[in-house]
């Protein structure tokens, strides 16, 4: 198998002018320093009961609700493994619906629906047909009911499999191998199912999936929620079948106790708590964007804080890793260093990683100083890496918006031959289709996502640093660093989608 050392440079797509990249800089510049002066106090955000409207109560509560949103992405699923595996290896319809369609709009449907990913997710369907022989029910009939080992119990899991597969996707080009994608998706489903048959609950989904657990991340900008509407209700609740099931559901798969539950990094939206709810305590909120980073008393974790700062480097990664300078620079250490390509891609995957760790963890030492803070550093660095998660989302964003907007079009040829064996169902095949959108209309959603996302890492920054430092002086003082820091991070991100982009496939 052949390792790249760059994107092939035949299909390219011209980054945003000069020009436009100057001034959003710019203007990024004067938001930062006009945000930080404008001190507001941090309150709960408002919330709208989306089971006002009958229907969607009615239809969660169905018994078969479960397998009626996992039977879809199942087919599809099973279409994916089945064209990577026997279809042609030049064309198939398996690495455009993964990486043009999948990989790219789930980061829309996070924003828009939070956890709805998990909801359907074909991986923890095919757990449920392998313990439950059933997807209209999580109640285990096969396996174990082994506990998750403790050293286990974190983010850290998620995060190692996030970044052997995106070493795998970068690094050994799985975006154009359909058999890679295939077998990437089928671990996937076999690490659910193993996890399920051994482990008690959904192991898997709660610490090893990296789509569920950056989806988890992602989910704290969601402006969806599910919450109890009345946490009396729940205190006083003396069977908890929202976490130990009964006859209608089988509660939490990972035991989430949604009585309690105040952010959505954990939730999969499973619904199983609302079916199995006595009390019909539990509802779908609609609140404002970023709430769960905004709201007073969050709770900082050391696990999620380093999950934050890897995203943002490897969005920023990801990026550069589809541009020219990108592929002249790999050519050049290989000449200086006499290191295979891989090997370079590896040092420069790992470098990275670290440099957003490190600078945040000095950024943080600076701000203690400055501000006199009696938190350490470190606990510094983990409380205001929150405040960097919706730079890194936005980015992704404007990304992923790239992709599909100027090759999701490739989906069209690809279902009238999906397995790329020379067929012509609907009349499309062998056709060349333009983008969905124009050069320039991307770029101006590009500039205005990576705005947005800076303006609510810095709104965000204001309100963690009102928990972190004693003082109002003092948290304009310890912050300063932090907003410098977060606009290198955004002017990085203008600097990218500057560069002329190499697309995946021909445009």
């Amino acid at each position: 198998m052949s390792v790249s050392g760059g994107p092939a440079e035949d299909h390219v797509m011209a980054g945003v002018p000069t020009w436009m990249a100057m001034t959003t800089v710019g203007l990024i510049i004067v938001l930062s320093h006009l945000l930080l002066r404008r001190r507001s106090e941090g309150r709960r955000s408002a919330r709208v009961n989306l089971f006002r409207a009958r229907l969607l109560p009615r239809l969660i509560r169905l018994s078969f609700f479960p397998a009626l949103l996992q039977t879809g992405s199942l087919l599809l699923f099973t279409l994916i493994t089945f064209a990577g595996l026997y279809g042609s290896q030049s064309s198939n319809i398996g690495t455009v619906l993964t990486w043009t369609w999948w990989w790219a709009l789930l980061i829309f449907v996070i924003v828009a629906f939070g956890k709805g990913f998990c909801s359907i997710c074909p991986w923890e369907g095919l757990a449920s047909l392998t313990t439950s022989l059933s997807l209209r029910s999580r109640r285990k009939r096969l396996g174990f009911e082994w506990r998750w080992p403790k050293w286990a119990r974190n983010l850290y899991p998620a995060l190692g499999l996030f970044v052997l597969f995106t070493s795998l996707e970068l690094g050994w080009e799985a975006t154009n191998s359909p058999s890679m994608t295939a077998v990437m998706g089928a671990s996937m489903a076999g690490m659910a199912a193993f996890s399920a048959l051994v482990f008690r609950g959904r192991a898997f989904c709660r610490y090893v999936c990296p789509v569920g657990r950056i989806s988890g991340i992602y989910a704290l900008f969601s402006p969806v929620e599910l919450r109890a509407k009345s946490a009396d209700t729940c205190r006083s609740c003396a069977t908890v079948d929202c976490v130990h099931g009964n006859h209608a559901a089988t509660g939490c798969p990972t035991g989430l106790f949604p009585g309690v539950l105040s952010e959505n990094t954990y939730c999969t939206m499973c619904t199983e708590c609302i079916r199995a709810c006595p009390h019909d305590n539990l509802q779908i909120n609609a609140r404002a964007p970023g709430a769960d980073l905004q709201e007073p008393g969050k709770r900082f974790r050391g696990d999620e804080a380093v999950l934050a700062l890897v995203l943002l480097a490897l969005t920023s990664f990801h990026g550069l890793t589809m541009t020219q300078t990108w592929s002249r620079s790999v050519g050049w250490l290989r000449v200086q260093t006499g290191w295979d390509t891989i090997t370079v891609f590896t040092g420069l995957m790992a470098t990275f990683i670290a440099t957003p760790l490190l600078l945040f963890v000095g950024t943080a030492h600076i701000a203690r100083l400055l501000s006199g803070a009696w938190m350490e550093s470190r606990q510094i660095a983990k409380a205001l890496a929150y405040a960097v998660i919706p730079v890194a989302l936005f980015y992704h964003l404007a990304h992923n918006g790239m992709h599909f907007f100027m090759e999701g079009q490739n989906l069209i040829p690809a279902l009238s031959d999906p397995f790329g064996w020379g067929w012509d169902l609907f009349g499309t095949a062998r056709r060349v289709y333009s983008p969905l959108l124009s050069p320039e209309a991307i770029w101006w959603i590009q500039v205005g996502l990576i705005i947005t996302g800076h303006v609510y890492g810095v709104i965000v920054a204001d309100r963690i640093g009102r928990q972190v430092f004693a003082s109002s002086a003092g948290a304009v003082r310890g912050l300063t660093p932090f907003i410098i820091l977060t606009v290198l991070y955004s002017g990085m991100s203008i600097w990218l989608i500057a560069q002329p982009m190499v697309m995946r496939s021909g445009m």
